[in-house]
């Protein structure tokens, strides 16, 4: 005699680790949350409920995203089970859930030091990362790839956005902090020219893993391209073409390599090479787009501030390097030597917070997370994580609450798996509720 069950699912699931029902409901919780960190951002909430001011309700600190991952998370391990769960995790994606371990550890010394101040901006900025990437392990590969097209869609548009923002002249949201540059910069929909041109950037790179067609792509990256262009910032705007470069000239040499590009291939990339050249250099100089970037290319005040944060190591004590700093003594710091205005790095940034220590271990953690969802996706999986920790480098983004992470791993996590790449345990279990509350 069977025990009767009470389960979300079929009997039977289909191979894989969810039912497909169970599927459609994490999806749409997954779709809802990237759609509320790509629709909402950082200004516009500040705006609407103070979420990064200092002060106010500690609820309203945590961005709805986060709300959505953590409900997403309560119903798959209630489901699945809590020990079931974890056990998955650390068995199929050891290298997320140690990013998420240390985030949380990060969190908890953080909170033991300077109090609740930068709570949020571990759970909203960093542990969403992981906590989705843990999420959307149980999906299958179309619907984990629908997810990353759904993040390519959206900047694809956000940039279209920032094009027709610059030709115009007009910002479709006006902020505060925006007002009073030299030069327009295009804002779209995630408030900060900063922070539209690193989640492009970042994005850009996993366009040519997807199986969609040469045409489509060259026009989605031609568009994003664009769009780095009208949101000004020229270090996004450098390293996209850097890497972008590097990146073709390495996939053109190792399919000459081994014998794979054809010969018509090879006698019209040079001209193909050419004609891009030419066109991107009309895109720079010869429209609208491209004038911030023509005219402060130089070290200008911007440049300068970014050159000067690395002066603030000289006003620290030995313990302030390896323990951290807390956020009073760094505003001290700041108004105190005005030789440095603005931290805008975000690696100094979570250095003082976090202490040498700390921050070392968050360093390798970060790359072994970066690493692990990369793995099987190709060349341009690799290129992407080097564009995002290079444009990284130049913003304060990972630094403040932003979900530029989270967007990123998802969309990296999504990509298809390369034919060749060994694919991972499949582990099939039936999510029952009475059994697995308790497994």
């Amino acid at each position: 005699m069977t025990r009767p069950r009470l389960a979300l699912a079929p009997a039977v699931p289909p191979a894989g680790r969810l039912n497909q029902s169970s599927q459609r409901v994490l999806t749409a919780l997954l779709a809802l949350a990237l759609l509320l960190a790509l629709l909402l951002p950082t200004p516009l909430l500040d705006e609407i409920t103070g979420y990064a001011n200092p002060g106010g309700m500690p609820l309203f600190k945590f961005h709805f995203y986060t709300y959505t991952l953590l409900v997403a998370l309560v119903l798959l391990a209630f489901a699945a089970g809590p020990v079931r769960f974890v056990s998955e995790q650390a068995f199929a994606q050891p290298g997320v859930l140690q990013f998420a371990l240390v985030i949380v550890l990060c969190a908890a010394i953080t909170i033991l030091r300077q109090g609740m101040s930068g709570v949020a901006n571990m759970a909203n900025t960093m542990f969403a990362a992981p906590l989705a990437v843990m999420l959307a392990f149980y999906l299958d590969e179309g619907r984990r790839m629908k997810l990353t097209a759904l993040i390519i869609g959206f900047v694809a548009v956000n940039a279209a956005i920032g094009v027709g923002e610059r030709i115009a002249g007009v910002n479709l949201f006006v902020f505060p902090e925006m007002g009073g540059t030299e030069y327009f910069r295009a804002t779209a929909l995630m408030g900060h020219p900063l922070e539209n041109a690193f989640v492009t950037s970042s994005v850009m790179f996993l366009v040519p893993a997807m199986p969609w067609s040469a045409r489509c792509k060259g026009g989605v990256l031609a568009l994003m391209l664009a769009g780095i262009l009208a949101f000004g910032a020229r270090s996004s705007f450098t390293v996209t073409l850097i890497l972008g470069m590097a990146a073709v000239l390495y996939v053109g040499a190792v399919a000459l390599a081994r014998g794979e590009m054809r010969i018509s291939t090879l006698a019209a990339a040079p001209w193909a090479g050419l004609l891009a050249i030419c066109a991107l250099a009309a895109l720079t100089f010869g429209t609208s787009l491209g004038e911030r970037i023509v005219e402060l290319a130089k070290i200008d005040a911007s440049a300068q501030a970014r050159i000067d944060v690395f002066r603030l190591f000289n006003y620290l004590s030995p313990g302030d390097l390896l323990y951290g700093v807390d956020f009073a003594e760094i505003n001290f710091l700041l108004k105190t030597y005005k030789e440095v205005a603005i931290i805008e790095n975000c690696w100094i940034g979570l250095l003082l917070m976090l202490g040498a220590i700390l921050f070392a271990v968050f360093a390798v953690s970060l790359l072994i997370f970066l690493r692990s969802i990369a793995r099987g996706r190709g060349t341009t999986a690799f290129f992407a994580v080097m564009a995002f920790l290079l444009v990284a480098s130049t913003s304060n983004s990972l630094r403040t609450q932003t979900a530029s992470l989270m967007i990123f791993a998802v969309a990296l996590y999504g990509l298809p798996a390369r034919e060749s790449a060994p694919r991972a345990r499949r582990t099939v279990f039936e999510p029952a509720i009475v059994q697995g509350a308790w497994s």
